[in-house]
């Protein structure tokens, strides 16, 4: 039976802080995936997150967390801590546009580069905080500049990406948001998994249908 790993990395939004074990949306696309697979493939599934992480202490903790768990797929998500802006650097985001976009670039090279045959990037949620950061703009609308360049580097990268910002864009965050505002509640893990199942999905029968490709016809004689 093949083998698949997965390496969900990225910050809180990943590790779902404050759900149940089995509750956090990447359980339960583990969960999903599973019963899809049963019987046609051995899934492993890794969590990796980092709370207050952006992509640079992302691209610190790659090689450990990534790189050397040679997963097959590495599903990835950064911007909200990326695009926070504090008076105290007066103004600016804690990354800028342009690093976020080559660190981005960066994780996909270093996957790549490993012999890590797929990459997927994830849009965040739209949380409910109500205040605006010195540049005028909401964390989230912050955040919806980042999903953008996210969007872009996948697209240009062909990579695939869950685009659960796109997903939400309807719903009112406060019923996806836990009582901090940010990190998502039960319902918002619902919305994850149902984002990135289907992506996940595809993702493995195409790794599937590439394995057997490679299989000499005499090996099924």
């Amino acid at each position: 039976m093949r083998k698949i790993k997965t390496v969900f990395f990225g910050d809180s939004f990943i590790g779902c802080p404050g759900l149940p074990a089995t509750g956090t949306w990447p359980s339960l696309v583990a969960a999903a995936l599973r019963r899809k697979f049963a019987q046609r493939v051995d899934l492993d599934f890794l969590v990796r997150d980092a709370t207050a992480e952006n992509t640079r202490g992302a691209l610190e903790r790659m090689q450990k967390d990534v790189q050397f768990e040679a997963p097959d797929i590495v599903i990835a998500q950064y911007g909200t801590n990326d695009s926070t802006h504090w008076l105290s650097n007066r103004g600016a985001p804690l990354v800028s546009q342009s690093a976020f976009r080559a660190n981005l670039e960066e994780i996909i090279d270093r996957c790549r580069r490993f012999d890590i045959p797929r990459v997927i990037f994830v849009t965040n949620h739209c949380v409910a905080l109500d205040r605006f950061d010195i540049n005028g703009l909401s964390p989230d609308q912050n955040t919806e500049i980042y999903d953008a360049i996210t969007r872009d580097v996948a697209a240009r990268a062909t990579c695939k990406i869950a685009d659960v910002r796109k997903n939400c864009a309807d719903i009112d965050p406060r019923s996806i948001c836990q009582d901090d505002l940010i990190h998502v509640n039960a319902q918002g893990a619902v919305l994850y998994a149902d984002t990135v199942t289907p992506i996940m999905i595809d993702v493995i029968e195409g790794l599937l249908a590439l394995n057997d490709a490679r299989v000499p016809e005499h090996a099924y004689n």
